[in-house]
């Protein structure tokens, strides 16, 4: 089963841009035989880099960053939706609530993307294939 991972980089090369940061996605696909190549980037538009006026009108108590459908977080999850995971160097926990709402995974890491990809494969492998992960972090998997 292939599926697809969203990477915020501003040099294609590292992951290094915050989630709310990005003004593109990478997308690569993982393909069953654990190969991957980059299909796409998600440009952010411009209508997610707006700041999108609060909807409640200051009546009752927000908690911001993506509590409504027209934030530029829900907009930027939206635009990541098809992906099973999104890697970027530090996702809020507003913008993580909507990201599990839609089950896609984020995993806060900086380094190269190749490294990134090779650890990620490799973790959900053992995932999708119900092997033990016991030890995975200390060998440096995720």
């Amino acid at each position: 089963m292939s599926y697809k991972i969203a990477i915020a980089s501003s040099d294609e090369i590292t992951i290094d841009l915050k989630f709310g940061s990005a003004t593109e996605f990478l997308i690569y696909e993982i393909k069953d035989d654990g190969t991957y190549e980059c299909l796409e980037r998600r440009i952010v538009s411009e209508r997610v880099k707006i700041e999108v006026p609060s909807i409640c009108g200051g009546k009752e108590k927000c908690s911001g960053g993506g509590c409504h459908s027209s934030s530029p977080a829900n907009l930027r999850v939206d635009l990541i939706a098809d992906c099973r995971c999104v890697l970027c160097k530090k996702t809020g926990d507003p913008i993580q609530k909507q990201l599990d709402k839609k089950a896609i995974i984020s995993f806060d890491v900086t380094g190269e993307i190749e490294d990134a990809l090779y650890k990620i494969t490799q973790y959900f492998y053992r995932v999708d294939h119900h092997h033990s992960l016991r030890g995975i972090a200390s060998r440096g998997m995720i």
